[in-house]
């Protein structure tokens, strides 16, 4: 797929899965986990799991009624929350998770024991259409919370919206 199309495909996506507006990282959150029918935890990954390249991984855990997302560690908050919108973006795909390998697994210790680990989605590249379609619609939420933010700003600072 090109990206033209990708991008048509990734606002057609985020469209069907009628987000309230105005967006906030929170409204977001909070929305994926209604779709999703269960918590999403998002944590900071562990050094190790970044040192072998992965910025972003979703998961679940055997026993636990919730998923997880962690994402690698940066003191940008924007940076953060495009790895986040990312495997939001796999979400909303319903990509089907994979067993992990264990070397990988044991990069998640002493998190998450390594025979709990029931099946997680990693993001360390770019390079096939999974990978470039969740990234799609990363820049698509990214670009709705970016508008959003600034129509709130503009509310706050003209009292639009508020009760007089």
């Amino acid at each position: 797929m090109d990206y033209a199309a990708r991008q048509k495909r990734a606002q057609q996506l985020v469209q069907e899965i009628d987000l309230p507006r105005p967006l906030n990282s929170e409204l977001l959150h909070h929305h994926m986990e209604q779709l999703r029918k269960k918590k999403i935890l998002i944590l900071q990954a562990p050094q190790g799991l970044v040192d072998r390249g992965i910025c972003a991984l979703w998961l679940e855990v055997s026993g636990e009624e919730f998923e997880r997302i962690h994402y690698a560690p940066t003191d940008s908050a924007v940076h953060r929350q495009q790895f986040v919108n990312h495997e939001f973006g796999h979400m909303i795909l319903n990509h089907k998770k994979m067993i992990m390998p264990a070397d990988r697994v044991a990069l998640l210790a002493p998190l998450v024991p390594m025979n709990a680990i029931v099946s997680a989605l990693s993001r360390s590249s770019f390079t096939d259409e999974e990978e470039a379609m969740a990234e799609a619609i990363g820049d698509e939420l990214a670009m709705i919370l970016r508008k959003d933010a600034s129509i709130s700003r503009r509310e706050a600072e003209t009292g639009f919206g508020q009760i007089l």
